[in-house]
């Protein structure tokens, strides 16, 4: 289950950040910072704001049956003169490779092309990270090059990164005329 964080969550999402702190910290520093139920409610309520000014929309993943907090997905870097966003996310250790990675993004990327109308959704994946690159590709993101020291990552190393992108007419392609 996708949805924004509410000011209730705040507790779930440090329980989520603390079991994947090691996973976090080298992709998702500004997660893997979280220390306490203060930062966690201030980053909430960052998140919260940046949605309402149509910045940065930031969902947590839940797992419909046990309603535990799994995982984070983010439409961020919207650039709404095209319109064009960068998607983030991640799966906590527990739930990786069982397909709530490749549910949550096919529903976002619903989301984002039908309704809010983006003509193009890209990721950035750092080249050790094969899986992530396999399910972008398996999702329909083509690859567009390699962006040379373009992230500094939380232990505050410049990598290289894969861009990847997926357009308006590759997710729903027009109706085809006879």
């Amino acid at each position: 289950m996708l949805r924004r964080y509410l000011p209730k969550d705040a507790e779930g999402l440090l329980v989520v950040v603390d079991a994947n702190r090691d996973l976090l910290r080298r992709e998702f520093a500004q997660m893997a910072s979280l220390e306490s139920i203060a930062q966690s409610r201030a980053f909430i309520e960052e998140k919260s704001n940046q949605w309402n000014a149509a910045k940065t929309f930031c969902f947590g993943i839940w797992h419909k049956s046990s309603a535990e907090l799994i995982g984070q997905l983010q439409v961020k870097n919207v650039a709404w003169e095209i319109p064009a966003a960068e998607l983030g996310y991640f799966i906590g250790g527990g739930y990786q490779r069982k397909g709530y990675a490749s549910e949550s993004i096919q529903e976002i990327l619903r989301v984002a092309f039908g309704q809010l109308s983006f003509e193009r959704i890209f990721v950035r994946i750092l080249p050790s990270n094969r899986e992530t690159f396999a399910l972008a590709r398996k999702l329909g993101f083509r690859e567009e090059g390699v962006l040379r020291k373009a992230f500094r990552c939380g232990y505050g190393e410049l990598h290289d990164v894969r861009g990847l992108a997926i357009v308006r007419e590759e997710r729903l392609p027009a109706a085809k005329t006879r």
